[in-house]
C-alpha cells in the first residue's frame, strides 16, 4: 500500500513522507504540520499479538530511564487483510556512527544500557517470550543451515568454527542463565547519542526474552566493528559503565568473547543468504564487511585475552597461569626423555586453524606444527569425532562401512597398482609395519635408508632412523641397516640426482655382493630432519631400475609430505616420477587423530599373508576412518592442495626476495608449505647459533618454527594447507624484525 494512504488512517496529513531502511516491517519518516513520527506498515497478521508487546514494553519504562524512547501516537489499526500500521514518535539525534567515540560517551552508553535492562527486568509477556528469532542469541544454532550460502571455504570455516564453539561453551548452560525482556538489537543505527551521552534507542524490532548477557554482547559487538584500532579499550569502557549500574555474574562475562562471534556470525550468514537470494539491501549489508574483518581479528584473538580483561573490568579476579606448576607435574609424572619445544614452554591452552593461544592470552601463528593437517580444532573434524564416538568405536574383526567407504576413498589418491590399504594408528606403527611387511615378502633382514631420515619411534621405526641412531643417545648404525648418502643439491657431494643414485648403486652392490641385499630402501621425498631437503631430481627415477632389478621393495615416508601439502603434488613420490612399493602415512592423515596407514600393490600384500594374523586394536577403527575421509573431504572441498600451491609459492618468493639482503639465508628450498632455509656463515660454516636466534626470537615475536638439519641451522616451515598470504606477510614481518635485531 502507498504510504499517502496509510496516513489517512491515522487522520494526518503529511508535508513529506521518507522511506526509511528495516527488514521485518516497511517504515516511514512522516513529517506532519505537528511534528514528525514513525509509520510502521506489517504485512504479516501473525505479528499483531508480538508488535503490541513491544509496545507495551516501550509504555512499561518509559517513565523509568532518561531515555528518549518511540512512544506510540495512536491505537494500532488493523487493515482489511489483516495487515496493521503503527505509528509512534520520531526519535531526534545523531546516530552512534556519526560522532566520535569518547571514553565518556562509551561508559555513560553502558550506564544508559544497564538503566534499561533493570527496567525491563519485571516485564511479563507471553508473545515476546514465545518469540523464536533467528537474530536472538539464544537461538544462534538457527543460522547454522545458512553456511552454505558462504562461499569462500576458509570464511565459511571461521563461521563454522564459532557456531561449533556455540554448541560447546553457550547451549549446555544457556538455561542457567538470567533472562528477561532485553532490546536484542542495539547497533550503531538503533542508538541515539550526543556528544557524550545516550539520548534516545529506537527500533524494538528485535525484543526479546533471552539471557540478560546477551544485550550486552550484542552492544559489545557494534561497539567493536565501530572501532577496530581500540575495540578492546572501547568494548571496556562500555562494560565499565553497564556493570556500575547492573552487576554482572562471572559465568555471563565469561561467555562474552563466544557471544561476540556468535553475533558477527548471525550478521554474515543472514547477508550470505540475502545475497544468494537476491534479497540483499544496503541495510542489511551495511555491517558485512566489518563484521568479516572483527572475524577475522577474532578467530585470532586469545579468549584468555578477552575473558581475563572483561573479568578484571567488571571487578573479578582472573586467574594466574600455572605453567610452572604444569612444567612441574610433567617432571614428576613424565620421562625427562619427553622434550620440550623451546627453552622456555609455552603452555598451550586452545588453537584455531593457524592459530594457538596460550594460558597468557597470547595468539600464536603456527607455522611449524604439520599435524593439524586442515587446521587445529576444524569444526568438521570435531562433528565427526563427537558423532562417531556417540555411534560405534570397535575394532576391524566387524565389518563396518568405515573401513571400505575411507579406504576406497584414500586409494583414489594413487596410482592404480598401489591398491591395497593397512591401517594402523601412527605413522611410527605404519613405518614399523611397512618394514616388517618387506622383511616378511624379501625373506631379509637388511634394510638401506638415507642419512639424516626419521622413520617413527618404534625400535624398527628407530634402526632404520639415522636421525635417532646418529644422534644425541644414539648406538649408531645397526648391523643390519645400510645408510646411503642423503642426496642433497646444495652444498653436496655431487650436483646431479644421476651421480647420487650411481653412488647409492655402488655401495648397495658392494652389500648384495656380500650377501647383504637389502629388503628395501626406505627414504623420505623431502628429508625434514634432514633440513627440509628435497631429494636431488632424477635421484629415485635412476635408483628405482636397480631396486626392481634385484628385488628391492620401495618404502617411500610420507607422512609429512602427503596429502597436498606440497601444492605441486598429492604426494611427494610424484615429485620424482616413480610408483613406490609401499607408501607410509600418518600425522595428517587424521589432523592430529591418532591414524596412520601402508598402501601396496595386491601382489605384495598377498606375499604378506603368510598365516600370521595382521592385527591392530584399534587401528582402522570407525572414528579414526570417519574422520580420515573427512580429512580428504576437506582437502577437495576447500582446495587446500592449490592453496598450499599458491601461498607456498608466494612465501618463497618472498623468502628468496629477503635472501637478496640477508646472504646468511644460504639456501631457501621446498615445495608448497613444506619449506626450509638453510643458515651459513661468511665463511660457509653453519649458521647453527644464529638459527636457534631466529627461532627463539619469531617465538618472542610469536610465531613458531623450529630448526632441523644434521647441524640445527635450517629453519623449518611446515604449515597447515589453511595457511594464507596474510599469514605470510606477518611471518616475513618478523622474520625480517628477526634478522634485524640480530644484525644491528
Amino acid at each position: 500500500m502507498k504510504p499517502e494512504s496509510l496516513i489517512k488512517e491515522f487522520g494526518l496529513s503529511a508535508l513529506a513522507i521518507k522511506s526509511l531502511d528495516g527488514y521485518a516491517s516497511i517504515n516511514y519518516k512522516i513529517t506532519t504540520a505537528e511534528g514528525s513520527y514513525i509509520l510502521k506498515y506489517y504485512k504479516n497478521p501473525e505479528e499483531l499479538e508480538l508488535i503490541q508487546g513491544e509496545i507495551e514494553s516501550i509504555s512499561a519504562v518509559q517513565n523509568q530511564v532518561e531515555i528518549d524512547l518511540p512512544i506510540q501516537k495512536s491505537e494500532l489499526k488493523v487493515l482489511s487483510d489483516g495487515s496493521f500500521i503503527r505509528l509512534s514518535s520520531f526519535v531526534e539525534g545523531k546516530f552512534l556512527y556519526e560522532v566520535p567515540h569518547t571514553s565518556r560517551l562509551l561508559v555513560n552508553l553502558g550506564q544508559k544500557m544497564a538503566a534499561l535492562n533493570t527496567a525491563q527486568s519485571s516485564l511479563k509477556n507471553s508473545a515476546i517470550k514465545a518469540r523464536k528469532s533467528e537474530w536472538d542469541l539464544q537461538h544462534t544454532l538457527l543460522n547454522e543451515s545458512k553456511l552454505r550460502f558462504i562461499e569462500n571455504p576458509f570464511d565459511r570455516n571461521i563461521v563454522s568454527y564459532f557456531m561449533d564453539r556455540h554448541h560447546m561453551q553457550v547451549s549446555p548452560i544457556q538455561d542457567s542463565l538470567r533472562s528477561q525482556v532485553i532490546h536484542g538489537d542495539l547497533n550503531e543505527n538503533n542508538i541515539l547519542v550526543d556528544e557524550n551521552s545516550l539520548t534516545g534507542l529506537i527500533d524494538f524490532g528485535d525484543i526479546c526474552h533471552s539471557p540478560l548477557i546477551n544485550e550486552v554482547a550484542i552492544a559489545l559487538t557494534y561497539i567493536i566493528l565501530l572501532n577496530p584500532d581500540n575495540w578492546m579499550e572501547s568494548a571496556s569502557s562500555v562494560l565499565r559503565g553497564y556493570v556500575g549500574e547492573n552487576a554482572l555474574q562471572r559465568q555471563e562475562i565469561e561467555l562474552l568473547y563466544q557471544l561476540i562471534a556468535s553475533r558477527l556470525c548471525i550478521s554474515v550468514l543472514n547477508s550470505a543468504e540475502a545475497k544468494a537470494e537476491n534479497g540483499a539491501t544496503e541495510y542489511i549489508l551495511q555491517n558485512e564487511k566489518p563484521a568479516w574483518k572483527t572475524l577475522k581479528t577474532w578467530i585470532r584473538t586469545n579468549p584468555i585475552l578477552v575473558k581475563n580483561t572483561f573479568l578484571k573490568v567488571c571487578g573479578f579476579s582472573i586467574e594466574n597461569p600455572d605453567s610452572e606448576t604444569q612444567l612441574a607435574k610433567r617432571k614428576q609424572v613424565a620421562s625427562d626423555s619427553l622434550s620440550l619445544s623451546y627453552s622456555e614452554p609455552i603452555h598451550m591452552a586452545s588453537a584455531a586453524f593457524q592459530y594457538m593461544f596460550d594460558t597468557s592470552g597470547n595468539t600464536y601463528l603456527d607455522a611449524y606444527n604439520n599435524i593439524p593437517h586442515v587446521g587445529h580444532c576444524h569444526p568438521e573434524i570435531a562433528k565427526v569425532i563427537s558423532k562417531k564416538a556417540r555411534t560405534l568405536n570397535t575394532n576391524t574383526r566387524y565389518l563396518y562401512n568405515e573401513y571400505t567407504s575411507y579406504s576406497e576413498k584414500l586409494l583414489t589418491k594413487f596410482p592404480e597398482q598401489l591398491n591395497k590399504v593397512l591401517l594402523v594408528n601412527s605413522g611410527s606403527a605404519a613405518s614399523d609395519l611397512a618394514i616388517r611387511m618387506a622383511k616378511t615378502i624379501t625373506e631379509r633382514s637388511f634394510i638401506a635408508v638415507l642419512e639424516h631420515g626419521y622413520h617413527g619411534n618404534t625400535m624398527l621405526g628407530i634402526d632404520a632412523s639415522s636421525y635417532k641412531f646418529d644422534g644425541k643417545g644414539g648406538k649408531g648404525k645397526p648391523d643390519n641397516v645400510i645408510k646411503l648418502p642423503l642426496p642433497k643439491e646444495y652444498r653436496g657431494a655431487h650436483s646431479t640426482g644421476k651421480a647420487y643414485a650411481l653412488e647409492a648403486i655402488s655401495i648397495l652392490e658392494k652389500h648384495i655382493a656380500l650377501g647383504e641385499k637389502p629388503a628395501a630402501f626406505l627414504a623420505e621425498p623431502i628429508s625434514g630432519c634432514g633440513g627440509q631437503v628435497p631429494l636431488a631430481k632424477d635421484y629415485l627415477a635412476e635408483l628405482k631400475p636397480f631396486l626392481e632389478k634385484h628385488g628391492i621393495l620401495l618404502i617411500i615416508d610420507e607422512v609429512q609430505t602427503g596429502f597436498g601439502r606440497l601444492g605441486s603434488h598429492f604426494w611427494g613420490f610424484e615429485l620424482h616420477r616413480i610408483i613406490p612399493d609401499l607408501v607410509i602415512l600418518g600425522k595428517p592423515m587424521g589432523n592430529g587423530h591418532p591414524i596412520g596407514g601402508v598402501i601396496t600393490r595386491a601382489d605384495l600384500s598377498a606375499q604378506f599373508d603368510t598365516g600370521m594374523e595382521f592385527f591392530s586394536s584399534f587401528g582402522g577403527n570407525p572414528i579414526s576412518c570417519a574422520i580420515g575421509e573427512k580429512v580428504l573431504d576437506i582437502i577437495k572441498a576447500d582446495s587446500l592442495q592449490e592453496n598450499a600451491l599458491e601461498v607456498g609459492n608466494y612465501w618463497r618468493d618472498e623468502l628468496l626476495a629477503l635472501q637478496r639482503r640477508f646472504p646468511v639465508m644460504a639456501d631457501v628450498r621446498g615445495y608448497g608449505v613444506f619449506i626450509g632455509v638453510e643458515f651459513l656463515n661468511d665463511d660457509h660454516t653453519p649458521a647453527t647459533e644464529l638459527a636457534q636466534n631466529i627461532k627463539n626470537k619469531m617465538k618472542e615475536h610469536f610465531i613458531l618454527t623450529s630448526t632441523d638439519g644434521p647441524f640445527d641451522n635450517v629453519l623449518k616451515m611446515k604449515a597447515s594447507l589453511c595457511f594464507s598470504k596474510e599469514n605470510v606477510d606477518e611471518f616475513m614481518g618478523t622474520l625480517i624484525c628477526a634478522l634485524g635485531e640480530i644484525y644491528m
